[in-house]
């Protein structure tokens, strides 16, 4: 079976179009969602709404947790924190609510989904580096752990041959390079592939320009950084 894995959406509804008609293309059974649907972006009803429809599958991000007022945006850069009350403002009841049912982690036969690190979920700890992917081995015992959170690729192997797939993120990508990111796993073969999908980043430019948010989050869509 093939499934799909999308992350960090970001509230970016021309990457998630893109990202779900190549999914559709490649004849995905699931699709799972590692969660930060919301946030940055100007388009944060629409996206919760297609992934309601899409996904049963979806765990809880710092973003969408942070809307809720769950987590702290203390931490947070000047722009994460004005897109979080804007978000907060954009956001129908209906939308608030369903991210409030939204849990940390998801457990599926052999394969664990969670948005930033399989140990201690809800801190949003980064895991970028081999020392943290080391340690986070050790908190859970699936073939395969997905991840988001840092908006880069990336893959993890330990010496027993688990894998940490961080999915890179859908809206809002960080590696320098400005195509929306998702994973394609085959849970039979055991063989995952990371896929770039191009979409109208002048259209989700504009519309930020046209909102209350800063700017600069659509700058940088262009760049990737």
């Amino acid at each position: 079976m093939k499934i799909a894995i999308v992350s960090d959406i970001h509230s970016n509804l021309e990457a998630l179009l893109a990202v779900l008609k190549k999914i559709e293309s490649e004849k995905v059974s699931k699709i799972y969602c590692l969660g930060d649907i919301v946030g940055y972006g100007p388009n944060p009803n629409e996206c919760i709404d297609i992934i309601r429809s899409v996904s049963n599958n979806v765990v809880m991000g710092n973003h969408d947790s942070a809307v809720l007022g769950q987590t702290s945006t203390a931490l947070f850069n000047q722009y994460a924190k004005k897109s979080t009350e804007v978000t907060r403002k954009m956001l129908s009841d209906d939308n608030l609510q369903y991210l409030s049912t939204l849990p940390l982690q998801i457990k599926k036969e052999s394969m664990l989904f969670t948005h930033a690190t399989p140990k201690d979920p809800s801190k949003w700890n980064y895991l970028t580096t081999l020392g943290a992917a080391k340690e986070n081995f050790l908190s859970f015992s699936e073939d395969i752990c997905f991840i988001g959170h840092s908006h880069r690729s990336e893959v993890f192997r330990n010496h027993d041959g688990r894998l940490i797939i961080n999915s890179g993120s859908v809206g809002q990508p960080r590696d320098g390079n400005s195509k929306a990111c998702f994973s394609i796993f085959d849970t039979e073969t055991y063989k995952f592939q990371f896929l770039r999908v191009e979409y109208d980043l002048e259209s989700v430019y504009m519309k930020i320009k046209k909102s209350e948010l800063d700017n600069f989050l659509g700058e940088r869509l262009f760049i990737g950084k």
